[in-house]
């Protein structure tokens, strides 16, 4: 959820033309996480998502869809770079994969960053990963565990 959002937000500082694509509903899950600060229309924004989308442009596309599928693939070739970071296979199920991008665009570097790698079987694959997922996988919380409280 913050490592591509990160990096491309790093690219944009740099120079490159970055455009975010967005949920036309949901949009990115960092948009109400806390702490928040409004933003021009009055409604909050978390902090989070402003930091890693300075310097981007974005749309919003419903990539679920027929129409959106094709809106992305007809707009992939105007790009260097195309980056995604959902589950492993999320965009290749719906037509937008690596194989899908490229034969639109031959040149493109496509980008995919998976909390629990995409390109080799795992246990995991399909699991989000979010920092809480990834911690408590490690143990980290462990720490706070009282006894034998299956709670913690």
């Amino acid at each position: 959820m913050q490592a591509l959002p990160y990096a491309t937000q790093l690219l944009a500082r740099l120079g490159a033309e970055v455009v975010k694509v967005e949920h036309p509903r949901s949009g990115d899950l960092g948009r109400g996480s806390l702490p928040a600060m409004p933003g021009p229309d009055g409604v909050p924004m978390g902090a989070t998502f402003v930091r890693n989308n300075l310097g981007k442009r974005s749309i919003t596309i419903d990539i679920a869809s027929d129409a959106g599928r094709e809106l992305v693939l007809a707009l992939a070739p105007r790009f260097d770079v195309v980056c995604e970071n959902f589950k492993a296979g999320s965009l290749a199920s719906k037509g937008l994969g690596y194989t899908d991008v490229a034969a639109v665009h031959p040149a493109v570097v496509y980008l995919s960053v998976s909390g629990f790698g995409n390109t080799t079987d795992s246990p995991y694959g399909a699991w989000p990963a979010y920092a809480a997922v990834a911690e408590a996988m490690s143990g980290l919380y462990e720490w706070k565990r009282a006894g034998d409280d299956p709670r913690w």
